[in-house]
C-alpha cells in the first residue's frame, strides 16, 4: 500500500483513526453516521480482524479539511461472517441535497448522485470499485484461509423460528450494510437502480430494489436534561434494570427476520421493557447497533397501540449514546443517532416519524451481497 494520493490507492488507519479519519467523518455528519459510529464502537471494543480503510487522499485532511477531490472510507471486518461485514462511505454523500420525505410524500425517489457532475460521479465510481477489489485481493485471502481451517469443526444446530430470516450469503461474497443507494447505482452500467445491470467483474447476489430509508435523530430528541423523568413508560410498564438477558436471546431472535448472532445481541447496548405483573418475560425491546442505529425494535402485539415503541426508541438512543460512552456522544453537536426502516414498513415508519418530531426519512440505503470475480 502506498501513501500517494491516487484514487486507486488505499491506506489502513487502524493505528491512528482519530488523527484524520474520524475528524474527516465528523465534518460530514450526519451523512457519515453509520461508518463513524461503527469505528467509534470498535475503538472502544477492539477487534483484531477489523480494518479502517480510506482512499489515500484523506491524508490531506489535516492540512485542507475541505478536500475537493472525493474520498471514500470503509469499516471492514470479514470475520463477522453472515452479519454485516463492510460499511462504506463516500464524501459525495454529503454533497447531495437532502429532502425529507414523510409517509404522505408524493415523491419518494431512490437517492442517488445524479445532481452532481459526471466527473465527480466517475471519480466516486472508480473509488468504490477499486475499494471492492482491494477487499477481494488484500483482505479476503486471510478470511478464506480461516474458513478452510474451521469448516471441519462440529456445527451447532440452529434453532428454527416461525419468522423467515434473510438468507445467509456465502464467501467470497461480502455483505455491505447501510450502503447509500447512489453508490450501488454507480456500480451499474445502465444508470438504473431498480433494474441495474452491473459492471463486468462484479457479481451482485442481492440488493434491496425496494430500499430501506434512513431516519436521522438529532441529539435533543433523546438527550434529556432531567435523567429521572426521561422517557417514562405508560402505567403498568417498567424498564429492566439491565439490558437483554441471556435467557431471552432466543425470544428476541424468534421475532426478527435479521440473522444476528447470540453474541452480537448480548454485546449491543439494549433496553428491555416488562409488564409489572410479569417481570420475567419482556414485552418490548430494542438495541443500538454497533453503527449507532436503532435495531431489532419490537413490541409484542398485545401491548401495541400504547406508544411504547416511540418511547422505547428514545430511551434506547439516550442510554446507548450517552450511557455506553463509546460513540463519541459527549458532544451534543455530534451526538446524532439513526435508523433504517424498510420503505414498505409503514407501521415502523410512523413510529420513526413520531420519534423524530414528524420528520421523515433523509436518504435511501441498501444491504447488498456482492462478489468480485476475476
Amino acid at each position: 500500500m502506498t501513501n500517494q494520493t491516487k484514487n486507486s490507492d488505499f491506506i489502513i488507519l487502524n493505528k491512528n483513526p482519530t488523527e484524520k479519519l474520524i475528524p474527516a467523518l465528523e465534518t460530514h455528519l450526519p451523512t457519515s453516521l453509520p461508518i463513524l459510529r461503527r469505528i467509534q464502537y470498535d475503538i472502544a471494543h477492539p477487534r483484531q480482524t477489523a480494518y479502517y480503510v480510506a482512499s489515500a487522499n484523506i491524508t490531506q485532511f489535516s492540512t485542507d479539511p475541505k478536500i475537493e477531490e472525493p474520498w471514500i472510507a470503509a469499516y471492514i471486518n470479514l470475520f463477522t461472517g453472515h452479519e454485516t461485514q463492510v460499511w462504506i462511505y463516500s464524501s459525495l454523500e454529503a454533497e447531495v441535497p437532502v429532502i425529507e420525505h414523510t409517509i404522505n410524500s408524493d415523491d419518494e425517489e431512490i437517492s442517488d448522485f445524479s445532481s452532481l457532475s459526471p466527473e465527480r460521479q466517475d471519480l466516486a465510481r472508480e473509488q468504490i470499485w477499486s475499494l471492492l477489489q482491494f477487499i477481494h485481493r488484500e483482505l479476503m485471502p486471510e478470511y478464506m484461509s480461516h474458513l478452510s481451517i474451521i469448516e471441519n469443526q462440529p456445527k451447532v444446530p440452529e434453532q428454527q423460528h416461525k419468522i423467515k430470516v434473510i438468507p445467509k450469503h456465502k464467501p467470497p461474497s461480502i455483505l455491505l450494510g447501510s450502503l447509500h443507494t447512489g453508490l450501488i447505482k454507480l456500480l451499474s452500467t445502465n444508470d438504473s437502480y431498480l433494474n441495474a445491470q452491473f459492471r463486468p467483474g462484479l457479481k451482485v447476489h442481492r440488493y434491496d430494489t425496494l430500499p430501506y430509508v434512513k431516519y436521522i435523530f438529532a441529539p435533543e430528541i433523546f438527550q434529556a436534561e432531567n435523567e429521572e423523568k426521561s422517557n417514562p413508560l405508560p402505567e403498568g410498564y417498567h424498564y429492566g434494570s439491565e439490558g437483554l438477558k441471556a435467557e431471552h436471546v432466543d425470544l428476541v431472535k424468534s421475532r426478527t427476520h435479521i440473522p444476528r448472532e447470540r453474541e452480537t445481541l448480548l454485546a449491543m447496548p439494549s433496553v428491555v421493557v416488562y409488564q409489572q405483573n410479569n417481570a420475567n418475560v419482556p414485552i418490548a425491546w430494542g438495541f443500538l447497533a454497533f453503527d449507532g442505529s436503532l435495531a431489532t425494535l419490537h413490541v409484542e402485539p398485545t401491548h401495541r397501540g400504547k406508544g411504547i415503541a416511540a418511547i422505547l426508541s428514545r430511551e434506547i438512543m439516550r442510554r446507548g449514546m450517552m450511557g455506553s460512552g463509546v460513540y463519541g456522544s459527549d458532544s451534543k453537536e455530534l451526538g446524532f443517532a439513526h435508523a433504517d426502516v424498510a420503505r414498505d414498513n409503514v407501521a415502523s415508519r410512523k413510529v420513526m416519524e413520531k420519534v423524530g418530531g414528524g420528520k421523515g426519512w433523509r436518504w435511501s440505503v441498501t444491504w447488498s451481497v456482492v462478489e468480485v470475480v476475476e
